[in-house]
């Protein structure tokens, strides 16, 4: 074609290959940072065994959104690591505080337990 003087269309594959590329890793980003910052993160502090029929956790709760209720699954093992009790810990909207907020919850059990945990937050 150019040997006749008509010279070829400029290519789109550069603009659409920069295109792409611009929209993975604007994804990339996002994910990332989504995956870094959750809704609701927990950390467990500590328990301790109250008598034969109840254990005492202590943990830490953070939320972005102040706004809404929250809850969380809170259960107690045994030593074959059968969960012998479980309580969901309910907070109210606009009850917990910007940050880190600690909570102690008491957890009944059926059996003897050795340890307890937290199973969900939401």
């Amino acid at each position: 074609m150019q040997r006749y003087g008509i010279k070829p269309a400029p290519s789109k594959r550069y603009l659409f290959t920069g295109v792409l590329i611009l929209l993975v890793s604007s994804w990339f980003i996002w994910s990332g940072y989504n995956a870094a910052n959750p809704a609701v993160r927990s950390d467990l502090i500590s328990f301790k065994n109250i008598d034969d029929q109840s254990i005492s956790i202590t943990y830490s709760i953070q939320v972005r959104n102040k706004n809404i209720d929250h809850s969380c699954s809170l259960i107690a093992r045994d030593l074959e690591k059968n969960t012998v009790g479980e309580v969901s810990d309910l907070m109210p909207a606009r009850s917990l505080l910007a940050g880190k907020n600690q909570r102690t919850v008491v957890i009944s059990t059926r059996l003897p337990a050795v340890n307890a945990g937290i199973s969900s937050c939401e």
